[in-house]
């Protein structure tokens, strides 16, 4: 098995265990919320698995431009995240950056999932 495909299914495991907690917590009326919160809980397994495939790609193509924006967002983001607990704490910040982690999973979904094998 080559690295690319085992990166594509460690990706797809990361992306697709907080929708399967979802959906079970969901399905089966779960009214104390705990399959909900895994699924919440398990975003931060999914981020730590994609900043690490995202420092793997790096290492093996330093020069490709659409890894090194990822890894300058995700640098910038926990910047911000960071700077605004500490520093500044603003409503408008926290906001913008929320939906940020949900944007770099699919930008570096993407990335991975057009990646071509190398033979």
């Amino acid at each position: 098995m080559t690295i690319m495909k085992t990166m594509k299914y460690l990706n797809t495991f990361a992306v697709v265990l907080p929708l399967i907690l979802l959906v079970v917590g969901i399905s089966i009326n779960d009214s104390a919320g705990n399959y909900i919160a895994y699924a919440l809980y398990s975003t931060i397994i999914t981020g730590f698995i994609q900043v690490v495939l995202g420092i793997i790609l790096f290492i093996k193509e330093p020069k490709n431009k659409n890894i090194v924006i990822y890894l300058l967002i995700v640098f910038i983001f926990f910047l911000l995240w960071y700077f605004n607990v500490k520093f500044i704490y603003s409503d408008y910040l926290t906001y913008f950056l929320f939906p940020i982690p949900f944007l770099l999973a699919t930008y570096l979904s993407i990335i991975i999932y057009t990646k071509k094998d190398k033979p």
